[in-house]
């Protein structure tokens, strides 16, 4: 790897999407990048893969540096329920720490709550005697030959994998580490999971139930990417392959085997990605990403040109202990069929046709109405040029879909049930904004807009009018962004280490060797991927809180805690951190309970090609007219229309207007101006 990240030469990047599966390529010593669509296939998303390749027209012998991906398949195993069968070794008296969970109501007011069902059926969960107390110092040793009776009995099960948790083992993982080998010896053929290797954190349940999940995951994942790999190889490719982390990050493929519980939001986590790098470029600090997909719309905020992260996040009620970027995800998108209930009420989503048999428009069986089929009967999408005219739209069997089963029922004409769709969608999609920056305490108007996925160019101008925001930003390949986004990708590995102490109780030299032990785990991780030496960086923080409190915030750690006054500034630098999330600070002493090095791999991130510059006058890009039915307005009006590859930089549009490409739609509306920059980004704003 280290050779392909210093020479220029081609690299591509695929997005599995709900709908589509994209590929977006670039030639790095072009500076040009090509995109293209294939449809996903839920029933093995490895043959969307290779379809989006071949249509891309990509040559895997000449593909010189690697490949990145953002895929669905640990996410889709978790939510279906397709994982191995597992079992759970514990301390014994703990056997049932995942099925007990934590006391608290994650649904206060519904009677009819339930906890989510096992992973692991109780007959599967194990008991061993051991015992470590908080320190990590042994209280009761391994007791081996009782462990390899109880290998015996799993071997007379089905099982698949094993998670192993053992009290404490984040403090010492020699007894988890001895039980794993333990158990590979007695079962070769079955793979095994420590929770001192997959989260090696405090926090008995939730390091558990990540550790279940990894395990459960694991040989899904792992036969997956050797599924690509042996057909990536057999095509010829001898570059690498990157997969995204749910935190922004990539690892390889051998790393995303062991640890799948990394990639849950792998696909999503791309458009937030390329959003950070756009923050920067753009010189707009403050963005809100938006990826309209055909399933889903996926939300993030980035402020100050950093995206938003969190260390606990809940996936169909399972608690999982992983860093990973703050999206929000509502059932919003292209697909979201639109229905009309016992009551007469007209409901969108969250139920979506996706790739199969999806809209009725696709002529793919579709036979319930969507949103892509409400824009098309209101005429903002051309029948004729979607997809660079490759897939001919059913504007009658769309239209009949809509007035059939939406216009007639309510009374209204068909036009305005189209409308009624879209904006009930586009509610939705509002709400989830202002309920993500109000948990925050953000303000939306302190950001502008950045549009993504099939449909975020559609809805943008919209909601930027709705959320009263400066400016919506529609990027070079919209459609196709997340993809993009994943060329910016760096490697990245998370080092922790849980030591929950007083700051005040811990000098600043042992907190030093803490650190340096953890920087050369995450340095050597890097060497063993062969990231040359002067790319590779090395972050430290700690999570604190005031002692007593059970919640803590992330603290940047300087590089070197040697000075005399080290603890101090440390304790300052929490101090401020917690007034910035919570609005006040307190004078009580705190508590440094993980610490964490964050080790980057850094690939240089593609630049920019600057395009064509032209003057404000853009009629050299300008097709024709189009009367479009606005869904926020009661009337038709008549929209020019332009193509976005002849738009140069410099050209300013004045609403209304349409702005097509093959793969989507801009809208901008009658009292907006759209200019374009440098780069051929999209920028619309309110005259």
């Amino acid at each position: 790897m280290a050779t392909q990240m210093q020479s220029a030469g081609t690299r591509f990047a695929i997005d599995t999407g709900g709908t589509f599966t994209d590929i977006v390529v670039l030639d790095e010593g072009a500076g040009t990048f090509t995109m293209d669509k294939a449809s996903t296939t839920p029933h093995n998303t490895l043959e969307g893969v290779l379809a989006a390749i071949d249509k891309a027209g990509v040559d895997l012998r000449k593909v010189d540096r690697f490949f990145v991906h953002g895929s669905t398949t640990a996410l889709n195993a978790l939510l279906e329920r397709k994982g191995v069968r597992t079992a759970y070794l514990t301390t014994r008296g703990f056997r049932d720490v995942p099925e007990i969970m934590r006391y608290n109501r994650r649904e206060m007011y519904n009677p009819k709550y339930h906890k989510p069902p096992q992973i692991v059926p109780r007959e599967l969960r194990f008991e061993v005697t051991e015992r470590l107390n908080t320190h990590g110092e042994v209280i009761e040793p391994l007791d081996e030959a009782e462990l390899r009776e109880i290998a015996r009995k799993i071997k007379k099960t089905d099982v698949t994998t094993v998670a192993v948790c053992f009290l404490h083992s984040f403090k010492n993982p020699a007894h988890e580490r001895r039980a794993r080998e333990i158990l590979l010896e007695e079962l070769p053929d079955v793979s095994v999971a420590i929770s001192s290797a997959v989260v090696p954190e405090h926090r008995e349940f939730e390091r558990s139930m990540t550790t279940i999940l990894n395990a459960y995951l694991a040989p899904v994942v792992e036969r997956w990417i050797s599924n690509l790999q042996n057909e990536l190889t057999r095509r010829g490719f001898a570059g690498e392959i990157v997969l995204t982390k749910s935190d922004g990050g990539g690892m390889t493929a051998e790393a995303a085997k062991g640890s799948p519980i990394n990639m849950l939001f792998s696909g999503p986590a791309g458009g937030v990605i390329g959003g950070v790098y756009l923050a920067n470029v753009l010189e707009r600090p403050n963005l809100i990403t938006m990826d309209v997909g055909g399933t889903s719309f996926d939300i993030a905020t980035i402020k100050s040109a950093t995206a938003g992260t969190q260390r606990e996040l809940q996936v169909n009620g399972y608690p999982i202990l992983i860093s990973t970027l703050d999206i929000r995800t509502i059932g919003a998108g292209g697909g979201s069929l639109a229905t009309i209930d016992s009551a007469g009420a007209l409901h969108v989503g969250p139920r979506s046709a996706g790739a199969v048999p999806g809209p009725i428009s696709y002529r793919r069986g579709g036979t319930q109405p969507t949103v892509t089929d409400a824009f098309v009967v209101n005429g903002f999408i051309d029948p004729n040029n979607f997809l660079g005219g490759n897939m001919a739209l059913d504007v009658e069997g769309a239209t009949k879909g809509v007035s059939e089963q939406i216009a007639q029922p309510l009374g209204l004409d068909v036009h305005r049930a189209a409308s009624g769709i879209l904006r009930i969608v586009m509610s939705n999609m509002a709400e989830a904004i202002r309920s993500m920056t109000s948990e925050t305490g953000d303000d939306p108007r302190d950001f502008s807009m950045l549009c993504f996925g099939g449909g975020g160019a559609m809805f943008g101008a919209h909601l930027m009018d709705e959320l009263s925001l400066p400016a919506a930003i529609i990027p070079i390949l919209p459609s196709a962004f997340s993809a993009w986004g994943m060329l910016m990708v760096d490697l990245r590995h998370d080092v922790v280490q849980t030591i929950a102490k007083r700051l005040d109780g811990i000098d600043a030299s042992t907190l030093e060797e803490h650190f340096a032990t953890l920087e050369k785990k995450g340095w050597e991780q890097l060497m063993r991927e062969a990231v040359p030496e002067d790319r590779r960086q090395l972050f430290r923080s700690a999570d604190m809180r005031y002692a007593g409190q059970e919640h803590s915030v992330s603290v940047p750690v300087p590089a070197s805690l040697n000075g005399p006054d080290s603890l101090q500034k440390l304790y300052e630098a929490f101090q401020t951190v917690y007034e910035s999330v919570y609005g006040y600070r307190l004078s009580a002493p705190a508590d440094i309970v993980t610490l964490r090095v964050k080790a980057i791999g850094r690939i240089p991130a593609p630049s920019l090609k600057p395009i064509e510059r032209g003057g404000p006058d853009p009629e050299g890009a300008r097709k024709g007219r189009r009367k479009v039915y606005d869904f926020l307005e009661s009337e038709p009006r008549e929209f020019r229309v332009f193509d976005r590859a002849r738009l140069k930089a410099g050209n300013v549009i004045v609403g209304p207007a349409l702005i097509e490409e093959a793969t989507t739609t801009t809208v901008v509306r009658h009292h907006h101006t759209c200019a374009v920059d440098s780069v051929g980004n999209l920028i619309i704003t309110r005259r």
